[in-house]
């Protein structure tokens, strides 16, 4: 991982497509502004073969560059992927105990 010109952490994940990219629509106003995104599902080189689901979103009016990236990619195909630490997000999906912390074990 390593700061981009902006201070911002990077991180780099690497695995294969587990199916083809979908284009997708996303909304990002209150106006309904629509952007396309390019979204992938991979199975990472962990150890765990963990999977990741990534998103990359383009500017307005860009559905046509969107879509030919889609276009590039094949299930299968070994990807590495780029994205700056501030848009990961973890989700546990299959949690088997969650403990209440006391405020003292919480500090």
């Amino acid at each position: 991982m390593a700061p981009d010109l902006f201070g911002a952490i990077h991180a780099q994940y690497t695995g294969r497509l587990l199916r083809a990219p979908e284009v997708r629509n996303k909304v990002i106003d209150g106006e309904g502004h629509m952007v396309p995104v390019l979204c992938l599902d991979i199975e990472s080189d962990s150890p765990m073969r963990l999977p990741i689901h990534v998103e990359q979103p383009y500017p307005l009016d860009h559905h046509a560059q969107c879509q030919a990236a889609a276009r590039r990619l094949t299930k299968g195909m070994h990807i590495t992927v780029e994205a700056p630490m501030v848009g990961v997000r973890l989700v546990v999906a299959n949690a088997t105990h969650i403990h209440p912390q006391t405020t003292q074990e919480a500090s």
